[in-house]
């Protein structure tokens, strides 16, 4: 058994708090200056141990994210590395119509996929084009079961079905309203695809009886820009696609006979589907302080960390010395607060491609990697703020008064804590936050603290 002296317990302490210091005002907290809470001592100098650590295990499909947009893009960051993102879908009936059929004599037009895009959303640089293609899926995919961001369906990488077989280049534009032959609508992104994916159906439309007829005929499609070509290690959009958007489908345009004039559609619908993001990372040339904390140094995350989406990246987060904080008699924790800067220095920060996300999340971590909600500590925050981005002083915080309370009665004793994005399965956001030695952005432990007993 190994014991701890009397003498090294009270250095330790002296360590820790040397810069706390003790509030006799009794004016309210929230307009005055951190530290004015009556009759607490108020210590910002509690050790903050952070490093970066790789995020894993996501689920992806709607049935667990819900609406959230589809990501489809490749983004090459001189920081993260590069990340494809791309989706798997299967097509459905238009209200699951049973017998949809083309009519006598119909004669093939084209065939167009049609994406919508979350308007005015994108992640990265929108004037860099991608190459986008579409294969054929030849395994089923399921709405009741789970997709994860590692997940792979079998497809037929052989055949692109967009309409060369090349794939198509495109810039991701969600502002400019799109048109499809003479009627303007909401921005999406259209890629003809090669006819054969129609005349099947014109052939034999006992595959359009029902959505699980269809759905046996042809499984679905993936849809990526993995293949995108990228001259340099700062390139790269993501976009943002609703696909329970109307406009989001298969259109298979045709006419009847010799008549043009009887040119009309039939829709085949990517709204209640099943679909996935799948997520691809080459961390070949990311930062050298990013590479070392994934490969378990994580000494350098004393200076930065580095969060990003899609799977990629979050950060653990310690609090070592906090439950001395009680060795020489129980607290009362009034208030806690741990405050993360944005590095805005120029080898991290970009904000006009990589705007710093708006929101992150905290939970609890326990030592066999188990996560859980903090709860009582955010529900306890009144302000509603609890881990959005503050512009002005370029920050994260988030109050844990109730779990640093648990800390230091030594209740919770193997507890730390994990940092993400908010909405990490389908958020394609970065961001390099400052660690504890930051000289410019340091991490902080703020504590507020009566003495008990």
């Amino acid at each position: 058994m190994i014991r701890t002296s009397i003498y090294s317990i009270f250095i330790a302490l002296a360590f820790f708090t040397a810069s706390c210091k003790k509030s006799n005002s009794d004016i309210g907290r929230d307009i005055l200056p951190e530290g004015d809470i009556l009759g607490a001592t108020y210590c910002d100098t509690a050790t903050v141990i952070c490093y970066t650590v790789t995020d894993d295990s996501l689920r992806t499909d709607e049935s667990y994210i819900g609406n959230i947009s589809n990501l489809i893009g490749t983004i090459a960051d001189p920081v993260f590395g590069r990340t494809d993102a791309s989706i798997y879908v299967n097509l459905s009936n238009p209200n699951n119509r049973i017998g949809i059929g083309f009519g006598s004599e119909p004669k093939l037009d084209s065939v167009v996929l049609s994406l919508a895009y979350e308007k005015n959303a994108w992640y990265g640089d929108k004037d860099d084009a991608l190459n986008f293609n579409v294969y054929r899926l030849t395994e089923s995919i399921y709405y009741d079961s789970a997709y994860y961001s590692y997940s792979r369906i079998a497809h037929d990488s052989l055949n692109d079905l967009t309409y060369f077989g090349t794939g198509k280049t495109s810039k991701i534009d969600a502002v400019t309203d799109t048109y499809d032959g003479d009627d303007k609508k909401a921005p999406h992104l259209r890629i003809r695809l090669k006819n054969e994916v129609g005349q099947e159906f014109m052939d034999d439309t006992s595959k359009l009886a029902n959505t699980t007829a269809l759905r046996n005929a042809f499984k679905g499609l993936c849809i990526t820009t993995k293949h995108t070509a990228v001259g340099s290690n700062d390139f790269g959009v993501i976009g943002y696609f609703d696909l329970t958007n109307p406009l989001s489908r298969l259109t298979i345009y045709y006419h009847k006979g010799t008549n043009l004039a009887t040119a009309t559609t039939l829709d085949l619908s990517l709204y209640g589907t099943t679909r996935f993001n799948h997520y691809d990372y080459d961390r070949t040339n990311i930062d050298p302080a990013y590479a070392q904390q994934l490969n378990g140094n994580t000494s350098t995350g004393a200076t930065n960390v580095f969060i990003q989406g899609m799977g990629n990246s979050k950060i653990k987060i310690v609090f070592p010395y906090l439950k001395h904080f009680s060795d020489s008699g129980k607290i009362a924790v009034n208030r806690a607060e741990v405050v993360f800067k944005v590095d805005k220095s120029s080898t991290y920060y970009n904000s006009n491609k990589y705007f710093v996300p708006g929101r992150m999340a905290l939970e609890g971590l326990y030592d066999n990697g188990t996560l859980f909600p903090l709860s009582i500590d955010q529900n306890s925050n009144l302000s509603g703020n609890w881990g959005f981005y503050d512009s002005n002083n370029s920050q994260f915080s988030f109050p844990i008064g109730f779990s640093a309370q648990k800390i230091a009665n030594g209740d919770y004793t193997n507890l730390n804590y994990s940092m993400r994005l908010f909405q990490h399965q389908a958020n394609p956001a970065r961001v390099v936050l400052g660690g504890k030695n930051n000289a410019a952005y340091p991490a902080k432990l703020k504590l507020w603290y009566t003495r008990i007993d």
